[in-house]
């Protein structure tokens, strides 16, 4: 006979590919959580998962059933909603993606709040330097430096932010001075790895001046400001990468370079209420927060475009 617990272990599975880490996610055992996959998969008469070395990962049949669980659960959370949830009804697991500096240095600060609010939420914040899929599921939700163009998705700008460059005053009394762009010729910056790029949204330092010198490239823009703090050069650094960091000075403050955050989920995802909720949070936070992704320049701009 269906059990509509059998779903809610197979989604659990699914997602975090780990019987204890669904046994976590769902408060019980992993013995629990393999009896209930094992029940499902005798009512269908199919495997759905295959164990490999890194995890289980779904079979042709699983992923058959993957679009039918996550409809089922979609439609249970609506009719909770329906009857009026209260905060501590709003439970269950948003996975969220966001670039790396956006999700471990500004994200992260803020999700306990939300957390704090509804204790039966739980949130994935998967922060890496490169897109991660909403089509294919990685995530539930998605913040990109640009738009999406995948039918089924419902995207919107979530902010502007703005960079600065910046070193440490130790680099900068070991080096010629810095007045104007120019003078960036043959500092050391610290880079992108272009051919590792995964966004052309990223291409901003060939245009910083005439004949720049990278001698220090990496894929991660925690790794050039730990660089930069290191005294190894100068960074294109988010203001909100350093604004609490004294040890970092911002240079040419007239210097305006600007790019986006945009926000998207699955279309079907944001009318489920735990999605809607992560949803909502993130974009009011942005909003409140544009003093510090935005940061005014005290002097009249100077626009780069590198693309």
């Amino acid at each position: 006979m269906f059990d509509w617990n059998d779903v809610r272990f197979f989604l659990a599975l699914q997602r975090t590919g780990k019987l204890l880490g669904a046994a976590r996610q769902l408060g019980t055992t992993h013995a629990t959580v393999a009896r209930h996959i094992a029940g499902l998969e005798r009512v269908l008469g199919r495997p759905l998962f295959i164990q490999q070395t890194d995890g289980y990962a779904l079979t042709a049949a699983g992923r058959e059933l993957l679009p039918l669980a996550e409809a089922l659960e979609n439609t249970a959370s609506q009719m909770l909603d329906c009857g009026g949830q209260d905060h501590a009804e709003v439970s269950g697991v948003v996975r969220l993606g966001a670039p790396e500096g956006l999700g471990g240095l500004f994200l992260a600060r803020h999700m306990p709040a939300l957390m704090a609010k509804y204790p039966g939420l739980e949130i994935d914040l998967v922060a890496v330097p490169r897109f991660v899929s909403i089509i294919s599921r990685e995530v539930d939700i998605a913040i990109s430096l640009e738009r999406p163009q995948a039918n089924l998705v419902v995207t919107r700008k979530l902010t502007d932010y703005r960079l600065g460059l910046y070193a440490t005053p130790a680099y900068l009394a070991a080096h010629p001075p810095i007045r104007e762009r120019e003078d960036l010729n043959g500092h050391a910056i610290l880079a992108y790895v272009d051919d590792l790029l995964f966004t052309r949204e990223l291409m901003y330092h060939h245009g910083l001046c005439r004949n720049p010198r990278m001698p220090l490239r990496s894929t991660s823009v925690v790794a050039q400001r730990e660089a930069a703090l290191a005294d190894g050069g100068i960074a294109v650094l988010p203001y909100y990468m350093t604004c609490d960091e004294p040890r970092l000075r911002q240079l040419l403050p007239e210097l305006r370079i600007v790019r986006s955050y945009w926000i998207s989920a699955r279309s079907n995802i944001r009318r489920t209420l735990r999605y809607r909720v992560v949803w909502d949070y993130v974009v009011e936070l942005c909003q409140r927060m544009q003093w510090l992704l935005l940061q005014q320049p005290t002097q009249q701009n100077e626009s780069i475009d590198a693309r």
